[in-house]
């Protein structure tokens, strides 16, 4: 097809025509071309442009505005090129496929010295443009135009928290449902569910202008998040909706009430409940759509989270069904950073969950997977995670674990599983105290819903190290209530209960872990469990055999 419009974004923002002829545009205009060019498939709402370009215009005179610039647009692009333009009453689209993005070299910046003067949500959107597009090529080492069909392809869905409303009368100006907006989006992005749009960006959007399919669309996002806050003296009460943007439906709605110097110290546990319940609805919709539609069919996202919350499980057939589903996700994109780390997770849960039939192969095969993702993104770092847990969990070796958790924090300071993994690598290493601090720390980062039994498990066994028996007993036993027969939590509250002066109940414990794990016995602990290395590791071997445990 042939190219009608070269536009470089790197450097001087620069348009010309399809043969090279330069065409001088006005800093408006090149605006408004930058927001197209970036949107995905080049779509934008009229009611975005608007309130990004015209924010301090009245409603009409912005409308007016902007139908003013595309004609003027058209105009200076002349009648051969101003079909690149499409408008209609409710958007304008860009057609991407006849425009070429000239190369930009690493150090130039996206429209390097750009200024709109007194357009502050333009200034805003080109600050998290110049940041996102610094962040994923860093990461990436793709030019802008790859990188952006990168993000596009992620398997991870994109979920956007928009500006809840205060419905304290005569407080129009209080800080109080940005305040929460903004709270809740930090909340959604600890998590391993989705993706979370930069509130700055999504804080434009009112759902009393725009559809929620039209937020969709401009945004690229597949859920959306909004709500009501009410604040009475300490509390405040907030009512929360999850949205399918592109069906436009309801899929989740709850309220919940907390104190407000929670929320103004960041430290909400009703957000923190929020963020739980919407990962947990979002999977267990994920799970549903793949047990009931043909492989192929679901988008991928729905396909990952599937697998993620069937690798959780106890039962072989549903373990073996999450790899089913990671290889067709494979098929799809054989070079996928996300979808290789979790094959690389599948193989080292299979050895933990007792269901390997050969340990040296599959720490092999998790190691093959975590160097394929981290051949495609260097910096990925729940990759870099995964190659510490085959590491700390497979091979003992602690420090390439520590390093590896290191590289993975360095790239994402909030990664919660290679906190949690260093935390449990400390309390191998005789680390107590940083063990069950880090732990912790994961713990409250709010994980992937079926995760959750993971991440208490892993927290008991740091506590077990600490000697705080009472502690690791309260979280093996929850996370048994969310994973009834994972060894790890059952093995930890067999020794925490025989070590505690509880001898009954820690002989039931082990024929509960027994039952889980038939072949389990002493000489398997010495040989497969990394603690059983640690100081403490003959006494806890004392404590098993004591409650039952065979040689």
């Amino acid at each position: 097809m042939t190219v009608l419009l070269r536009i470089g974004q790197f450097g001087a923002f620069s348009v010309a025509r399809g043969d090279g002829t330069p065409i001088s545009l006005g800093a408006k205009h090149q605006a408004l071309l930058a927001l197209l060019c970036m949107a995905e498939s080049g779509v934008r709402t009229r009611a975005f442009l608007e309130q990004t370009l015209w924010s301090l215009a009245q409603p009409e005179q912005a409308k007016a505005s902007l139908r003013t610039a595309l004609s003027t647009l058209r105009r200076h692009l002349g009648p051969a090129i101003a079909k690149v333009i499409n408008a209609n009453r409710e958007r304008v689209t860009l057609d991407l496929s006849r425009i070429s993005f000239e190369d930009c070299t690493r150090d130039a910046e996206f429209m390097e010295g750009f200024e709109l003067p007194y357009e502050a949500n333009f200034a805003r959107w080109l600050q998290q443009t110049r940041i996102e597009i610094g962040r994923s090529s860093a990461r990436s080492g793709y030019p802008a135009q790859q990188d952006r069909r990168t993000r596009a392809e992620a398997l991870l869905p994109l979920i956007a928290v928009l500006p809840f409303v205060q419905l304290a009368p005569g407080e129009d100006t209080s800080p109080l449902g940005s305040l929460i907006s903004e709270e809740l989006s930090r909340s959604l992005a600890r998590s391993q569910a989705f993706t979370v749009t930069s509130y700055l960006a999504s804080r434009q959007f009112d759902l009393n202008r725009v559809r929620p399919s039209e937020v969709s669309a401009v945004a690229g996002v597949k859920y959306l998040v909004s709500g009501s806050v009410r604040a009475n003296g300490q509390l405040i009460a907030a009512e929360i909706e999850l949205h399918d943007a592109e069906r436009e439906q309801v899929i989740w709605s709850r309220h919940f009430e907390g104190p407000l110097p929670d929320l103004m110290s960041g430290r909400s546990e009703a957000l923190r409940e929020a963020t739980r319940q919407i990962g947990q609805t979002l999977v267990g919709e994920a799970v549903r759509v793949a047990a009931f539609k043909p492989l192929p069919s679901p988008e991928g996202h729905v396909l990952l989270m599937a697998a993620i919350s069937m690798m959780q499980e106890m039962t072989p057939d549903r373990f073996g069904r999450a790899r089913e589903i990671l290889k067709v996700l494979q098929d799809r994109d054989p070079k996928h950073p996300v979808v290789l780390t979790w094959l690389g997770f599948w193989h080292v849960l299979r050895v933990q969950k007792g269901f390997s039939s050969d340990r040296r192969i599959d720490a092999g095969l998790a190691e093959k997977y975590a160097a394929s993702a981290l051949e495609t993104d260097p910096c990925f770092s729940l990759a870099h995670t995964l190659k510490g847990a085959i590491a700390s969990h497979l091979l003992f070796d602690f420090d390439q674990a520590l390093n590896s958790y290191d590289l993975a924090l360095k790239d994402n300071p909030n990664e919660a599983l290679a906190i949690l993994l260093k935390g449990a690598t400390w309390a191998y290493q005789g680390r107590p105290i940083e063990a069950v601090a880090l732990t912790d720390a994961a713990r409250r980062l709010t994980p992937l819903g079926p995760q959750k039994y993971y991440f208490d498990s892993v927290s008991a066994s740091a506590n077990l190290s600490a000697h705080n028996y009472d502690r690791a007993i309260e979280l093996a036993e929850r996370s048994l209530q969310a994973n009834a027969a994972y060894p790890a939590s059952l093995r930890t509250k067999a020794i925490a209960l025989q070590l505690s002066g509880r001898p009954g109940e820690a002989r039931k414990a082990v024929q509960n872990l027994m039952a889980a794990s038939p072949q389990f016995n002493l000489t398997k602990y010495h040989r497969e469990y990394p603690g059983a290395a640690s100081r403490e590791g003959n006494e806890w071997a004392d404590a098993l055999k004591q409650a039952g445990v065979p040689a």
